[in-house]
């Protein structure tokens, strides 16, 4: 009888052990700016057509754009690049919900960017997208000084200065439906992407 008991105690260790371990890797989201699905259909655009120019244009205090995702998103960082002038000035970047009119992130991102290449800013907290929903990325710059010039940035545009005319473009869950670039210059709409890297977990 006590080897039956003690047989069964060591049975029971023996689960208890092996219950207690996971040989499961635990999986942690990342945020990975090295090769963004915005990176991906940026340069697919830029290189779908001869008229598609990578540049540094349009002297507007915000540049944005709205787009979709084809799947359920996480925003976790954005990433910009701005003008040696104004390495050393904060650049606002807000996130909208176009769908139900309200700001996600508003105001509430001031950040410098590098000048030499695109650097990123991490969020407090991560922005959950849903499928269906239209959402606006904008970067705003209103401390410019006496140069509006410098509120130029890097954006894909055609040569001709015609409107981009093949919106949406598409990568992956990636959809850009539009954009915008106004305040303090002509507003242009659908007329070029700015280069705002949105990235996702």
């Amino acid at each position: 009888m006590k080897k039956y008991i003690k047989f069964l105690g060591i049975l029971f260790s023996i689960l208890l052990i092996s219950c207690g371990s996971d040989d499961d890797p635990i999986v942690t989201a990342t945020c990975d700016s090295t090769n963004t699905e915005f990176k991906q259909l940026y340069n697919q655009t830029v290189a779908s057509t001869t008229l598609n120019n990578d540049i540094i244009n349009y002297d507007s205090e915000i540049h944005s754009y709205t787009f979709e995702v084809t799947t359920a998103k996480t925003i976790c960082s954005v990433g910009y690049q701005s003008q040696p002038a104004l390495s050393a000035v904060p650049y606002v970047i807000e996130v909208w919900d176009v769908t139900t009119s309200t700001p996600i992130l508003k105001g509430s991102v001031s950040s410098t960017f590098s000048s030499t290449a695109t650097s990123y800013v991490s969020f407090s907290t991560t922005i959950p997208l849903t499928v269906g929903n239209s959402y606006m990325v904008k970067r705003i710059q209103t401390s410019w000084g006496t140069d509006i010039s410098n509120t130029v940035g890097r954006m894909v545009c055609t040569v001709t200065g015609a409107p981009l005319s093949a919106f949406p473009y598409t990568f992956g869950s990636l959809k850009i439906t539009g954009s915008s670039l106004y305040q303090n210059a002509i507003t242009q709409t659908n007329w070029a992407i700015p280069y705002i890297d949105i990235v996702f977990e």
